[in-house]
């Protein structure tokens, strides 16, 4: 399907769509309901597809040869993982379609991240789903995969009101923790296994930090990073941006970050009490479904390749200011880097955009003042 996109005419297509974390009732009567819902996910799935090869290769996918899969049901990890498998085998219909399928789009969100690879290990182990005769992609967007923001640890709202649930979250900031083994363990099944991972942050994500959503402890061919921003904050000539794309750019061409992203995410946080942005507009925009689409079918199979290269984690309330600087000088001197003309160009670019940089917040200004030493090698 890599060189020969037309054979897709006649196949099969499965959407499934898992939804992340859901707050209270007590806290929903609040801020009113989620609107990223299974539903959401499958339909807007099903849209990226359609677009995809409609627009790259002029052919239409039937709405017959579509199967959405919407799985619903709150609760910790586990308990999820078990009521949404149930959910799942004991629909005869669901599962037929899931085992002749063709292609299996897997899309999910926050918590849910954790919850599909615990679910997908689990199916693949069962030979419920074949990757022999199948073609599967996971994307995660805003996962959860190394926790939320630490300092929202101590949020009244979480600390009082909301469930277990919620409180589980925080455990996905220390590696070590029994639920992150777990996710951990499914996750190097699914990318050893040969599924391709498409990990989307948000930029100004709330309650996720992009080092959370791209997974930056964790390395493999398999997976491709991106991230979402909002249109209302996007500028080409953005040194942030550009720095934050670059960065990902590096991890994606298996290279290190020296990790910036860690240590950038801190900045990026948006307000948790501003609707308009960041953790739900990510699952909006078609174009991160799309994408999706195009990694599965434009890039090259690896099979069944080696572990995933997993580095212990253990987030912190607040980073050490120092280690931005040392991260980007990292960067700088990489021989890696310096060695690929392409790569090089985009450090010079930076470093036009960091003299033109006039930043806007207090936090901002703190940035380019932490990266101020680092001028002459930017």
């Amino acid at each position: 399907m890599h060189s020969r996109p037309e054979d897709i005419a006649g196949k099969k297509f499965v959407i499934v769509g898992v939804h992340g974390w859901f707050p209270t009732k007590l806290v929903r009567s609040v801020i009113g309901e989620p609107t990223g819902t299974s539903i959401k996910f499958c339909e807007q799935m099903v849209s990226g597809v359609r677009h995809y090869f409609q627009e790259n290769h002029g052919l239409v996918i039937p709405h017959h040869a579509i199967t959405s899969i919407p799985l619903e049901g709150e609760g910790k990890v586990e308990e999820r993982v078990d009521r949404l498998l149930k959910n799942l085998l004991g629909h005869p219909g669901w599962m037929d379609a899931l085992k002749s399928a063709d292609v299996i789009m897997w899309t999910t969100h926050s918590q849910g991240t954790p919850v599909s690879a615990m679910m997908i290990h689990q199916l693949l182990e069962e030979e419920h789903i074949n990757l022999r005769k199948q073609s599967i992609c996971l994307l995660a967007m805003a996962g959860i995969s190394q926790g939320p923001f630490p300092s929202l640890k101590g949020n009244l709202i979480v600390k009082y009101f909301e469930a277990d649930a919620a409180r589980e979250l925080f455990h996905f900031m220390d590696s070590n923790s029994e639920i992150s083994q777990k996710y951990r363990q499914s996750l190097n099944y699914l990318l050893r296994s040969g599924i391709k991972t498409v990990l989307v942050g948000s930029l100004q994500d709330q309650v996720v930090p992009l080092y959370s959503a791209v997974m930056t402890s964790a390395s493999h061919p398999n997976i491709l990073r991106a991230v979402y921003i909002d249109g209302h904050i996007y500028s080409d000539d953005d040194f942030l941006i550009n720095l934050v794309t670059f960065a990902l750019r590096l991890r994606n061409a298996g290279l290190s970050d020296h990790g910036l992203l860690t240590h950038i995410s801190e900045v990026l946080a948006g307000d948790l009490y501003s609707w308009e942005g960041g953790h739900s507009t990510i699952y909006e925009e078609r174009d991160v479904y799309t994408l999706a689409v195009q990694y599965l079918f434009e890039s090259s199979s690896f099979g069944r390749v080696s572990d995933v290269l997993l580095d212990k984690f253990q987030a912190k309330v607040r980073q050490n200011p120092f280690y931005l600087p040392w991260a980007m000088r990292g960067i700088c001197d990489d021989a890696a880097v310096l060695s690929d003309q392409i790569l090089r160009q985009e450090l010079q670019k930076l470093r036009a955009l960091f003299e033109q940089w006039v930043p806007s917040t207090a936090k901002l200004r703190e940035v380019k003042f932490r990266l101020e030493p680092l001028r002459a090698r930017l």
